[in-house]
């Protein structure tokens, strides 16, 4: 027989039980953190929705007075026309000639356009803001001060509010559970 072959070489590796004990850690470690991610990215999403929500809105006023004529925000899941009062599925901003609060496409410019919202997020409004959010010249609204909501759903205490005064200026205010009322 040759002596190399009943030599045994060192192999480094890791044996069966210092996996399953490696696997299992890190399957704690998971289920401890997964959940806290999921949580930190639903809140960048409102996060991030709210913010770009409100951008929209100054680049309207600041449009509306730089213009001097009328620039509304309204609904639009097709990034040409006015569709109801969902806000989530996507927003325009545009020159209002005909101050209808409804885009006229080819005679009405259209300034912007917003993608819609992750999936399970309202996006509401009411007063001023039900259907479309219309800027005078002046950088005011035209009509009463209103609120857009923004909830995830079934979690009302991870919604926000735009608080919209009657000077066309928005600001973030806390909201409460009775603001994401179906």
């Amino acid at each position: 027989m040759n002596r190399l072959a009943l030599k045994r070489k060192y192999v480094p590796g890791f044996t069966v039980i210092e996996l399953m004990l490696t696997i299992a850690v890190a399957g704690v470690i998971l289920s401890l953190g997964v959940p806290s991610f999921i949580g930190l990215v639903e809140r960048n999403q409102l996060t991030s929705g709210i913010n770009e929500f409100i951008s929209s809105m100054s680049l309207a006023r600041s449009e509306a007075i730089k213009r001097n004529q009328r620039v509304s925000i309204c609904p639009s899941s097709n990034g040409e026309t006015c569709a109801g009062n969902q806000y989530e599925n996507g927003w325009i901003i545009y020159v209002d000639r005909n101050s209808n609060g409804s885009r006229q496409t080819g005679s009405e410019e259209l300034i912007w356009v917003s993608d819609a919202l992750p999936e399970r997020m309202t996006l509401r409004g009411d007063g001023c803001c039900g259907n479309s959010i219309p800027y005078l010249a002046s950088g005011q609204i035209s009509g009463i001060a209103g609120n857009i909501h923004l909830c995830k759903e079934n979690d009302a205490d991870r919604s926000r509010k735009i608080t919209i005064n009657t000077f066309g200026r928005a600001r973030l205010d806390s909201a409460g559970s009775d603001d994401c009322a179906t």
